[in-house]
C-alpha cells in the first residue's frame, strides 16, 4: 500500500471519528441539561417517531404530536430534529421568559417543518431574525406594535363591535331561510 493511500484512509478514519464523537456530544446535550425526552436513534435523531406519528395519525395531525409528547414527558422536554436538539414547553411562564423577557437571547430560532399543514407552515412564532420574505421579527414587530397599543384597542371597539352585531343579524336572517349556512358564500 502506498503512503499516499495510507494517509487518505488516515484522514477519512479521522473525519469519521470526528463526525461520531460531535454527533454523540449533540445527543448527550438534553441529558446534561436535564430535559426528558423520548430515546434518539443515533442516525435520525427522533425523526422516526414524527414519521411513525404521520403514517398513524395522517400529516394533518401532525402538530399535536407535541401536545402528546408534553402529556408523556411533562410541560418541558427535549426533542432532536437529526442531531439539533428542540426545546419544546408548554409551560407559560416557561414560554413567556423566552419569547418576551430574553426574546433577544432566543431571537434566531431555526424554523423547522416536516409539513406544509398549519400552523407549522408560516406564522408570527416561526419568523426569525431575517425572516422568509426578507424581513425579519424586528420588522414584522415594529409595524404591528403601533396597531395594537391600548388606545387604539379601544378606538377599534365600537367599529368591531358593530360588524360582529351585522354579522350576526346576516346569519340570523340566513338561518331562517336555511339551517344550513354555507359559509365560505
Amino acid at each position: 500500500m502506498s503512503l499516499l493511500t495510507i494517509a487518505i484512509l488516515t484522514l477519512l478514519l479521522y473525519f469519521l471519528a470526528l463526525a461520531i464523537w460531535r454527533r454523540h456530544k449533540a445527543f448527550k446535550l438534553r441529558d446534561e441539561l436535564g430535559l426528558p425526552g423520548p430515546k434518539t436513534n443515533f442516525f435520525m435523531g427522533n425523526i422516526g417517531d414524527i414519521i411513525r406519528y404521520q403514517k398513524e395519525h395522517g400529516t394533518e395531525n401532525t402538530p399535536y404530536m407535541r401536545l402528546k409528547m408534553a402529556e408523556i414527558y411533562g410541560k418541558t422536554f427535549g426533542f432532536y430534529a437529526g442531531s439539533l436538539l428542540e426545546i419544546t414547553s408548554t409551560d407559560l411562564e416557561f414560554a413567556q421568559e423566552v419569547m418576551i423577557k430574553q426574546f433577544s437571547n432566543f431571537s434566531d430560532r431555526p424554523s423547522i417543518s416536516f409539513n406544509d399543514v398549519f400552523p407549522m407552515k408560516e406564522s408570527l412564532l416561526n419568523i426569525n431574525k431575517y425572516g422568509p420574505h426578507g424581513y425579519g421579527w424586528k420588522e414584522v414587530r415594529s409595524i404591528i406594535s403601533p396597531a395594537f397599543t391600548t388606545g387604539k384597542m379601544k378606538l377599534m371597539f365600537g367599529t368591531i363591535h358593530e360588524r360582529i352585531e351585522t354579522f350576526i343579524k346576516v346569519l340570523e336572517a340566513r338561518v331562517k331561510q336555511d339551517d344550513c349556512v354555507e359559509i365560505y358564500e
